[in-house]
């Protein structure tokens, strides 16, 4: 089921260049499909009373235009499909009509106190999938394998950075990565991939790692303990 919300980009979510960061895109595709629970249940918070939590396993996003203060846009999500240990979430942003950003994003639930994966048959949703799934050039899978990345520098997590799970809110690491590119003046993220795989909670520190390849900027961080905990793949324009 497709559910869909009107938003204005506020003044304040803009960056250095006058545009919506892709972290604020994420934020807003993000808001659109907690708005759909809950108008349809089940909402974040009675997931967190269950013990339970959603979180982002894989996210692939293309912004095909810029997008300013004060536009106006619809937002539309739903899931294509709930199976095993994930759901498949496809989100457009359209502004007059036209679609200007689209993200296939990989979801799981885990059980909070032992942060251990659920199927999805032990989450009843209020609302159902709809096959139509997205398109998107950026890919859901790569790989940072074989690639020499230089180390960039270190990032605390502090408590702008989290969520009420209290780590690093997902949306966070574009804004976190494209602090680490030298120069974002009259640039954008056109083509956004991120893999999560281990959380940084709060007060927690990790090593971010990048490198150039093929066209596109990668990046790695790797938590205290020495696991990797995110890996991304962004692809800049002129804006």
């Amino acid at each position: 089921m497709k559910f869909s919300y009107d938003f204005k980009i506020s003044s304040q979510e803009v960056d250095l260049n006058g545009i919506a960061s892709a972290t604020t895109v994420m934020r807003y595709m993000q808001e659109t499909a907690n708005l759909g629970h809950e108008d349809f249940g089940p909402t974040m918070d009675e997931l967190r009373d269950l013990g339970k939590a959603f979180i982002l396993s894989r996210a692939a996003l293309d912004i095909y235009k810029p997008l300013y203060a004060q536009d106006k846009i619809t937002v539309t999500s739903w899931l294509n499909d709930a199976r095993g240990y994930g759901y498949n979430r496809s989100t457009v942003i359209e502004r007059n009509g036209e679609k200007v950003a689209a993200m296939m994003a990989f979801w799981g639930v885990i059980d909070i106190e032992n942060r251990h994966p659920l199927r999805v048959e032990e989450i009843k949703l209020g609302f159902g999938t709809d096959e139509d799934k997205l398109e998107v050039v950026s890919p859901m899978r790569f790989r940072l394998n074989g690639i020499d990345m230089n180390e960039l520098g270190d990032y605390r997590v502090v408590y702008g950075d989290c969520d009420q799970n209290i780590h690093l809110n997902n949306t966070n690491y574009p804004r976190i990565f494209s602090g680490f590119i030298p120069n974002m003046l009259g640039k954008r993220v056109t083509h956004l991939s991120i893999n999560y795989q281990h959380e940084a909670c709060l007060g927690t520190s990790f090593k971010v790692y990048g490198a150039e390849n093929d066209g596109a900027m990668l990046f790695k961080t790797v938590l205290d303990d020495g696991n990797i905990g995110s890996e991304a793949r962004i692809v800049l324009g002129d804006i």
